[in-house]
């Protein structure tokens, strides 16, 4: 009887995902920088440090001062920032087109 149910499971199983559709791959590539994330890569080192500033104070993290900023990805096809503050911390910003900051703090 056990034999008969795990049957029945494993029928209803591929019946419900024989569509016949094939899993493609992620696609990866670089999403284009537009509004204000493209106007931020075009500041020079100083201006960016203020702005990666003043969008990690409005997370809500401590950072007294930006004093180091460089260019990283994000997740695969995304870029965004790397910030390092006086203090220590580490954040990484995704600037998006309207000009929300998405921030991930790293304190140590």
């Amino acid at each position: 009887m056990r034999k008969l149910m795990v049957l029945a499971g494993v029928f209803a199983l591929m019946a419900c995902g024989d569509s016949g559709e094939q899993i493609s791959a992620v696609d990866n590539r670089a999403v284009p920088e537009t509004g204000a994330a493209a106007k931020v890569a075009k500041l020079d080192e100083g201006q960016r440090n203020g702005v990666l500033e003043r969008a990690v104070r409005a997370s809500g993290a401590a950072c007294p001062e930006v004093i180091r900023s460089e260019r990283i990805e994000i997740r695969p096809g995304v870029s965004g920032w790397k910030a390092e503050c006086s203090n220590s911390s580490a954040h990484l910003v995704e600037i998006q087109a309207d000009g929300t900051a998405n921030v991930t703090s790293r304190t140590h």
